[in-house]
């Protein structure tokens, strides 16, 4: 009678190391966002301490001037921004799908983890269709120009126009709010003149 000895194996393959690292740099990428955005967010109608009652829909910008908010370029410049940020953001796109296509293709995956690969590109395809509609809806809205950026639980939104007041303010985030489920304090609004 033969005795089969059970060992214990432990094959780190190159798909694991890759896994971990991009895991690792996603990690890093969302910790240097959440410092970098804290003095970017939008205080919505609460009141301040000392000040008078606030409106619903009232928009104050806080953390800086209006002027640190705003990026001013001639209207050529303001184009190619928008142009730039199109294909930068396809192209993230692009590359974050082929990265989630490889492993799911990969082979040795269990069905777990592409139960996990496939809920990561159904988010990410609604996060593109979310996305459009947004820039869509501010376009006909009135304004020149859109970019909308969705992750996770934070919205950024890029918008041309000649000044951004107050109601515009509130008009961008009613949009953003009819689309998705964010937290106020979690929407961004840059402005391109």
């Amino acid at each position: 009678m033969k005795i089969f000895k059970k060992r214990l194996n432990l094959i780190i393959g190159k798909k694991h190391i890759a896994v971990a690292g991009l895991a690792l740099l996603l990690g890093a990428a969302l910790y240097v966002n959440y410092l970098y955005s804290g003095a970017q967010k939008v205080e919505t109608a609460e009141t301040a301490p000392g000040t008078e009652t606030a409106t619903y829909g009232e928009v104050r910008f806080v953390g800086a001037e209006t002027s640190d908010k705003t990026v001013n370029l001639d209207s050529s410049e303001s184009d190619e921004y928008f142009a730039q940020a199109r294909l930068d953001k396809q192209k993230s796109r692009d590359e974050s799908i082929e990265v989630l296509q490889s492993f799911y293709y990969g082979g040795d995956s269990t069905s777990d983890e592409l139960a996990v690969i496939s809920e990561d590109v159904r988010e990410v395809s609604s996060n593109i269709e979310t996305e459009a509609k947004i820039e869509n809806l501010l376009k006909a809205q009135g304004f020149s120009d859109a970019l909308c950026y969705i992750s996770g639980s934070t919205a950024n939104v890029v918008v041309k126009t000649a000044g951004l007041d107050n109601a515009q303010a509130a008009q961008i985030k009613s949009t953003l709010l009819g689309e998705i489920a964010v937290p106020a304090e979690n929407i961004t609004i840059v402005e391109i003149k």
